[in-house]
């Protein structure tokens, strides 16, 4: 994320001068502003804001006709919504966006055919086979089994046949909001200026209670002693090693990131194989506002379990050395650099990261004292 700045309050830049451009928009309209009795409500909302108003106002095809893309993504504490496209065009593309989410109105029975089109998308995605490489487990807690981490970016679906036709615009107008929102350019600013963009986004002040709510303490996740050794409740027919993470904030992410790139490291060494991959969440999404719980380390079906379990201890308590840990970091921050090179992924990231105050380079104040503590709790999973 290097060469981003704020350039005027909740607007994020970065200069690029390519032939394809991005923007986003961050809104604080996730899940956890539904209430346990409107489950699903903002992934509904998202849904009908992109849906057409008339014949005429068709936001994806308008936007295609301009050779741009729009996409939107609800996560627990956010929506956002994104177009990329050519430069040229990226400024109208801003406008057409803008004017349709400002405006509620929809066609008749779009309710309905939405709430089927989440209904199917959520079938989808959470068909997942348990000997597939896109489910987690668990650290065992004192007392209790591994059970399956759970990844918050499908959930919920929406409760049954329920449609919130009536209550959707009422949840757009309290929280997707122009005013409330963050936005996000990757552009060239002699083709789309600065201060174009804010125009179209007028007068926009984060409000003190969404920094309040962004800002409070990270959710701690209580850490538990490594049991290395062999252990009865297994991840499927493979092996792998779990590391917790141990805060949900940027820094934690971070560390436990790092964390896992220095086992992954070690874990080679022992088996003499290339580095093992290393797993962050269901879909591998870097710093979410909803951590995983854990990171894992898939060990190759080469690998000799046993000796490794015996090694491993030692090795876990040499990692660290400042040396490993700055080429662990060197490693992430190039692989970041390349997750956020595309202008769509970066103006994403950028809002979103806005929206929260976490706009900077990920791993700049890693805590070398917290990824120590990641390493020393990775535990051991023998498969089947």
């Amino acid at each position: 994320m290097n060469g981003i700045q704020e350039v005027t309050p909740g607007l994020g830049w970065r200069e690029h001068y390519g032939d394809v451009g991005a923007f986003a928009l961050a809104f604080p309209a996730g899940f956890q502003l539904e209430g346990t009795d409107r489950p699903g409500l903002a992934h509904f909302t998202e849904h009908m804001l992109m849906a057409p108003r008339d014949e005429h106002a068709y936001p994806y095809a308008q936007l295609e006709g301009l050779g741009c893309l729009l996409e939107a993504q609800t996560r627990r504490d956010h929506m956002i919504v994104a177009v990329s496209g050519p430069q040229p065009h990226l400024l109208q593309a801003i406008e057409m966006l803008i004017a349709h989410l400002v405006d509620p109105k929809r066609q008749s029975g779009t309710a309905l055919q939405q709430a089927e089109i989440i209904h199917n998308e959520v079938l989808y995605k959470t068909r997942l086979a348990p000997w597939a490489d896109t489910w987690r487990w668990c650290i065992p807690a004192p007392g209790a089994g591994i059970g399956v981490d759970h990844d918050p970016i499908l959930a919920p679906a929406l409760d049954g046949s329920a449609v919130y036709e009536d209550t959707w615009p009422e949840f757009a107008a309290n929280h997707v909001r122009l005013e409330r929102c963050s936005a996000a350019v990757v552009a060239d600013s002699r083709l789309v200026s600065p201060d174009a963009v804010d125009s179209v986004l007028g007068p926009r002040t984060l409000p003190d209670p969404l920094a309040a709510t962004l800002r409070e303490e990270p959710t701690r996740i209580p850490c538990h002693e490594p049991t290395i050794g062999p252990n009865p409740l297994a991840a499927g027919d493979r092996s792998e090693i779990v590391l917790p993470v141990q805060a949900n904030d940027l820094c934690g992410q971070s560390a436990a990131l790092v964390a896992a790139k220095l086992v992954a490291t070690a874990v080679a060494m022992v088996g003499n194989d290339f580095p093992a991959k290393v797993q962050y969440g269901l879909f591998d999404e870097w710093f979410s506002e909803q951590a995983p719980t854990v990171i894992t380390v898939s060990l190759s079906a080469a690998c000799d379990v046993t000796e490794l379990e015996q090694q491993i201890p030692a090795l876990l308590r040499t990692i660290t050395d400042p040396h490993s840990l700055t080429q662990a970091i060197t490693q992430l921050s190039d692989e970041w650099a390349a997750r956020t090179k595309s202008p769509s992924t970066c103006a994403r990231s950028m809002a979103w990261m806005l929206l929260g105050n976490r706009l900077g380079a990920p791993f700049a104040q890693l805590d070398p004292h917290l990824v120590e503590r990641n390493v020393s709790a990775a535990t051991v999973l023998r498969g089947l």
